[in-house]
């Protein structure tokens, strides 16, 4: 139990701050929505696109930490029982 939370928070952590390659990608995505630089919504869109990147690589280390032969993600079929 203790090496989970450590592991949590130690995720948490990292999650916190976006990378400069986490930006660039959210910016792409939000651009490929049509939502440009100049648009108010940016900001946003960009937030959330860098968010749910720190979501999905939260999850993933959960699940590693639960099942250390855990390899890919499996879209809401895995439960962990």
């Amino acid at each position: 139990m203790r090496n989970i939370l450590i592991v949590a928070l130690a995720a948490t952590g990292l999650c916190a701050c976006a990378t400069d390659n986490q930006m660039q990608a959210a910016a792409r995505q939000c651009q490929s929505v049509g939502i440009s630089q100049g648009d108010p919504q940016f900001d946003l869109c960009t937030r959330s696109y860098t968010l749910q990147t720190n979501q999905d690589t939260l999850e993933v280390s959960y699940h590693r930490a639960l099942n250390p032969t855990y390899d890919r993600p499996m879209a809401h079929t895995w439960h962990g029982y």
